[in-house]
C-alpha cells in the first residue's frame, strides 16, 4: 500500500507516484521502495514501513508492551510445564509446540501493538495494526506448514529423517513467509485497492524468528544442545516492538 501522508497528517493518494514507483518494482519483489527523503512533498509510504522514526517514549511503551506480553504466556506455560517457577533458566526453557510459540508470538505482538498505540493518531495506529498482521503471519504460517510437514514425516518412515526435517524447515519457511505476506496484504486490503506489500530482504532478515522457531520446533538436537529455545520470548518481543513503533 502506498500512502501519501502529508505533514498536517491528512492522508490522500498520489495515483501517479504510486504509479511510476509501481511499475519500477513489478518485476522484482526485493527492490528496495523511495522513503521520504525521496519524495518533495509528503511522505511516501510502502505498506507498514517506518515513514518517520517514532518517538523515545512510544519505543519505550512498545518495549515495555511487548516484553510484558511476551512474559505471561511464558509464565504460564513455564509454570504448567515445571510445576513451579524456578529461575529465569528454567522459565525460559521450556518444551516448545507450535501452541507454545504461537501463543507467545501473538501475546507479544499484540501488547507490544497496543502500547504503542497509546495517544497516536488515528492514520498511525492504523500503521501499526497493519504492522502486527505482518509480524503475526510472517511468525505463525511458516510454523504452521513447518508442523504440519513434521506430522507428515511421523506418519512414513520415509519422511521421518534429519535430512527431510531440514527440507520441511526450508519448504516451510520460505513458503510460509511468501505466503504470510499474501495473507497480510489480503487482511489488510481485503478490497485490493492499493499495490500489495512485496516481501524485501530485509523482511527475510527481519523473519529470523521463523527459522528459530522452526529449528527449536523440529526438535534438532543441536538446537536443543544450546538451548535455542530461550531466544524465542525474546525475539518475539521484538516483533512486537517493531509493530509497536511502525509510523
Amino acid at each position: 500500500m502506498y500512502l501519501i501522508y502529508n505533514y498536517n497528517g491528512s492522508k490522500s493518494v498520489n495515483t501517479y507516484m504510486i504509479q511510476k514507483v509501481q511499475s519500477k518494482t513489478s518485476d522484482n519483489s526485493f527492490l528496495t521502495f523511495p522513503n521520504a527523503k525521496r519524495v518533495k512533498k509528503g511522505y511516501l509510504k510502502h505498506r507498514y514501513h517506518n515513514i518517520e522514526e517514532a518517538d523515545t517514549f512510544t519505543k519505550i511503551r512498545a518495549a515495555a508492551g511487548s516484553v510484558v506480553g511476551a512474559s505471561i504466556p511464558l509464565l504460564y506455560f513455564a509454570k504448567k510445564q515445571h510445576g513451579k517457577l524456578g529461575s529465569l533458566n528454567q522459565i525460559l526453557r521450556i518444551d516448545y509446540g507450535l501452541k507454545e510459540f504461537l501463543s507467545i508470538g501473538a501475546s507479544a505482538i499484540m501488547g507490544g501493538t497496543a502500547a504503542g498505540m497509546l495517544g497516536q493518531a488515528p492514520h498511525k495506529r492504523s500503521q501499526k495494526s497493519q504492522e502486527a498482521v505482518f509480524q503475526f503471519m510472517n511468525s505463525a504460517v511458516p510454523s504452521i506448514m513447518i508442523a504440519g510437514l513434521f506430522q507428515l514425516g511421523k506418519r512414513f518412515k520415509i519422511l521421518n529423517n534429519v535430512p527431510a526435517k531440514i527440507l520441511s524447515t526450508g519448504v516451510g519457511v520460505v513458503g510460509g513467509m511468501y505466503i504470510g505476506a499474501e495473507l497480510s496484504n489480503k487482511i489488510n486490503d481485503p478490497k485490493d485497492l492499493y499495490p500489495d506489500r512485496k516481501l524485501t530482504m530485509q523482511d527475510a532478515v527481519a523473519n529470523f524468528d521463523d527459522v528459530l522457531g522452526a529449528l527449536v520446533l523440529a526438535k534438532f538436537q543441536v538446537i536443543e544442545k544450546v538451548g535455542a529455545e530461550r531466544l524465542i520470548p525474546g525475539v518475539a518481543a521484538w516483533c512486537g516492538y517493531r509493530a509497536g513503533t511502525t509510523d
